[in-house]
C-alpha cells in the first residue's frame, strides 16, 4: 500500500511503527516500559484471546498507563490501519472543515493527525477512560497542536456544547457497543440478524446524531463488515436521520500484528440525497460480486440474495433461542439452483444445474433429518430477496 508522505512522517514522529510478530511486541514494549508492565498486558492480551475476559475498560485503562506504552500497543494493533486511516483523511478534506467531533478517540492519535493535517478546523476528542484522555492532551502538547482538546466523558452522555460538521469514529463502535452485541448472532437471514445489530448499536447512532449540524456528516471505519454487523450500522444510523451515501461507502483490509482484518467505511450525511443504508450495502458489494460464482463468506450470503429469482427458502435450526445452523435454497436468474449454508463463522453458496436440483434436495433434507426435534427445533420459511 502506498502511504501519503505526511502519513508516515505523523507516524515515525509519534513512535508509531509496525511490528512484526508477538515476540518483537513483548521486547519492544519491555524496552519501552518495563517488565512486569510488558507481562502483564500479554497475560490480559493472553486472557482475551481465550475469552477468560472481555472487559474492555480493564485492558484500556493498562493500555494507558503511559503514552509510549499507548501508543506501542496501537502501533501493534492498529498499526496498518492508521496507514489507511491516514490515507482516507487526507483524501477527504471536505470532511475537515469546521467543527469536528471524535468520539471514543482514546490516546488521541487519529484526533491529531487530523489536527495537524487540518490545522482550519477546531477537533475535540471524546473518550470515557480518564488516562487515555491524559494521553491524548500530551500528545497534542507534544506536537504543539492549539486547535485541538480532549473530554473525558461516556460517549452516550456526550453533549458538544457547539454541534459538528462532522463526527468521527475509528474502530469504536465495537469497542463501545461491546455489552449490547456480546450475544448476537453472527449469521442467520439478513433482516432478522441486522435489525438486532441495528437495536444494539441505536445509543451511539443517537449519539453522533445528537452532536451534528443539521446538515452534518459523519465517517466512521470500523470492524463490523458485510459479514454481520455494517448493514445493521447503517441502519442505525438511518433512523436517526443520518443517511450513508452508496458511493462514498467502501471496504478496507489492513493489517495488524499477526492477521489482516476487514474493516468497513461508512460516510453518512443528515441533508441531502437520503439513501438507504441496502443501497449504500448493495452498492459496495455489488462491485465485486460476480453472477453465478460460488463463494466463501459474506459474499456468499450476498449471491444468495442478489442472485435468486423471487423466493428464498430457508431452514434455520436453533437449540433454544440461538441459532446453530443455516441452509438455504433457490432458484438463480440463469435458471441455475443455489444452495447456501451458514454455520458459526463460515458462509458458503454453491450452484448446480437444475437436473442436479432432485439430488441436492434429497443431501438438504438428510442434513436436516440429523436435527432431532427433542433437542434443536427447525424453523422454515420463505422470502423473497433484499
Amino acid at each position: 500500500m502506498k502511504t501519503y508522505e505526511q502519513v508516515d512522517e505523523y507516524m515515525q514522529r509519534i513512535g508509531l511503527k509496525y511490528i512484526k510478530g508477538s515476540n518483537e511486541f513483548i521486547t519492544g514494549l519491555a524496552v519501552r516500559t518495563d517488565k512486569n508492565y510488558a507481562m502483564k498486558i500479554a497475560e490480559e492480551l493472553n486472557s482475551r484471546a481465550n475469552r477468560q475476559n472481555d472487559s474492555n475498560m480493564v485492558f484500556y485503562k493498562m493500555k494507558n498507563e503511559s503514552l509510549v506504552a499507548s501508543i506501542y500497543i496501537s502501533a501493534a494493533f492498529d498499526g496498518g490501519l492508521f496507514r489507511h486511516l491516514g490515507n482516507l483523511i487526507i483524501d477527504k478534506p471536505d470532511l475537515f472543515n469546521g467543527r469536528i467531533i471524535d468520539m471514543a478517540c482514546d490516546c488521541g492519535i487519529v484526533t491529531c493527525f487530523i489536527a495537524q493535517q487540518y490545522p482550519q478546523c477546531k477537533i475535540t476528542g471524546v473518550d470515557v477512560n480518564s488516562s487515555a484522555i491524559e494521553n491524548a492532551k500530551e500528545l497534542a502538547q507534544k506536537l504543539g497542536l492549539s486547535n485541538v482538546d480532549f473530554v473525558c466523558s461516556d460517549v452516550y452522555e456526550y453533549v458538544a456544547e457547539e454541534k459538528a460538521d462532522t463526527v468521527t469514529s475509528f474502530r469504536s463502535l465495537l469497542d463501545v457497543t461491546l455489552a449490547a452485541v456480546k450475544d448476537l448472532p453472527f449469521f442467520g437471514e439478513i433482516k432478522w440478524r441486522e435489525k438486532q445489530y441495528c437495536t444494539a448499536f441505536e445509543k451511539y447512532a443517537k449519539a453522533i446524531a445528537d452532536n451534528l449540524k443539521p446538515d452534518g456528516r459523519m465517517l466512521s471505519v470500523e470492524r463490523y463488515t458485510a459479514d454481520y454487523g455494517w448493514l445493521g450500522w447503517m441502519l442505525s444510523l438511518e433512523e436517526q436521520g443520518v443517511y450513508s451515501i452508496p458511493e462514498e461507502c467502501q471496504e478496507m483490509r489492513a493489517s495488524d500484528i499477526s492477521s489482516v482484518k476487514d474493516y468497513t467505511v461508512t460516510i453518512a450525511q443528515k441533508t441531502g440525497n437520503k439513501s438507504t443504508a441496502n443501497d449504500s450495502y448493495c452498492n459496495v458489494l455489488i462491485r465485486s460480486f460476480k453472477s453465478g460464482t460460488g463463494y466463501d463468506g459474506y459474499m456468499a450470503e450476498f449471491a444468495l440474495n442478489q442472485d435468486a429469482d423471487g423466493e428464498i427458502t430457508y431452514y434455520d435450526i436453533f437449540k433454544g433461542d440461538k441459532i446453530l445452523h443455516q441452509f438455504a435454497s433457490a432458484v438463480a436468474k440463469s435458471g441455475k439452483v443455489m444452495y447456501y449454508e451458514a454455520s458459526g463463522n463460515k458462509k458458503r453458496i454453491k450452484y448446480a444445474n437444475i437436473k442436479k436440483k432432485e439430488a441436492l434436495d434429497k443431501d438438504l433434507e438428510q442434513k436436516l433429518q440429523l436435527y432431532n426435534t427433542d433437542e434443536f427445533s427447525v424453523k422454515t420459511y420463505k422470502i423473497q430477496r433484499i
